[in-house]
């Protein structure tokens, strides 16, 4: 069965030292998936207990879930696992692999750029309680420090049994190790929106003409929301005029550090009559050409979403009407 008329399938892994809340942040992305088609591979499926209201039916290794996902254990080789899923007839969107807690989630999410496949993130979860003290040891340290220095995006769980001081203490540490490139989340009990761990869905409105329509949603995952995510801004962006690609790269190159997720189809001024994919995650970020536009109107569609402060929505705006100019 040939792939190649298919969207790219995302590949996320969520690594993470063992207690870390990996099983936690899986099961509350499950709750959030909406209409998004999942498959969750589980490579120590004997250890994971996933909730059972998102349970639909279990038979052997495989459990479907009520939201329409698969989950799978993954004992034996993760390629045919995934060309499993490629080849099926009606392939999942997304692709979530739970690496075990002393895997390396960075030699796991490079299966991302097997054929049909996208790479998303490599998403590690760190224990604000413990994880210093683990990194540290002369047994544990060396595993922990590759699992965070691999990681797109450092989830920091657990900031409920930690006082604030030294939170703040970890949150530093954590950027250090990691490096500037690498976006960090705070959290408890794994409570992170599904956009942010998964990357962000581009807008599906399209706007005729040379203009484009941006849409600010500051605040919409803050303290009236209805659930425990931390607070998030969002922006989006879509319009038909061409974007200038070497334009796009410097802004790129200049986004602040509470920018955590972008991702968008863009319509490029250099290669008007290909389709470009573009994955933001902390200051990492990738422009990829997907396919030609054929029958449908070229246009780009942006999603950005940020910490607290960190989107300036009036500097957005008037950076596309820069780069389409």
């Amino acid at each position: 069965m040939t792939t190649t008329a298919r969207e790219p399938i995302q590949l996320t892994v969520i690594g993470g030292f063992l207690g870390a809340g990996k099983t936690t942040l899986l099961n509350a992305l499950l709750r959030d998936a909406g209409d998004r088609r999942l498959a969750v591979l589980v490579n120590d499926f004997g250890a994971i207990n996933i909730d059972a209201e998102l349970v639909q039916s279990r038979d052997g290794e495989m459990v479907s879930l009520k939201n329409g996902c698969i989950c799978c254990g993954v004992a034996g080789d993760f390629i045919g696992e995934l060309a499993l899923l490629r080849d099926r007839d009606d392939p999942p969107e997304h692709v979530v692999v739970e690496a075990s807690g002393v895997a390396d989630p960075g030699a796991i999410v490079v299966l991302g750029d097997l054929p049909g496949y996208r790479k998303d993130a490599a998403v590690v979860v760190a224990d604000a309680e413990t994880v210093r003290e683990r990194a540290a040891h002369d047994v544990t340290g060396h595993q922990i420090l590759g699992q965070l220095r691999a990681a797109d995006l450092l989830v920091l769980n657990k900031t409920d049994l930690v006082e604030p001081g030294r939170l703040a203490e970890t949150h530093a540490w954590l950027r250090e190790i990691a490096g500037p490139s690498t976006a960090i989340v705070e959290t408890s009990f794994g409570a992170v929106p599904v956009d942010v761990v998964l990357g962000a869905r581009p807008a599906v409105e399209r706007v005729p003409g040379g203009g484009g329509h941006a849409v600010h949603d500051h605040g919409a995952h803050g303290d009236d929301a209805d659930h425990d995510h931390p607070a998030f801004e969002t922006w989006s962006w879509s319009g038909a005029a061409a974007i200038s690609g070497a334009g796009l790269v410097e802004e790129l190159k200049a986004l602040p550090d509470g920018i955590l997720r972008a991702k968008g189809l863009l319509h490029l001024r250099e290669d008007p009559a290909n389709r470009y994919v573009l994955q933001v995650v902390g200051r990492r970020f990738s422009i990829q050409s997907d396919r030609p536009w054929g029958d449908e109107p070229p246009a780009s569609q942006l999603v950005v979403i940020g910490l607290p402060g960190s989107v300036d929505e009036s500097l957005l705006d008037a950076t596309l009407v820069r780069l389409t100019v």
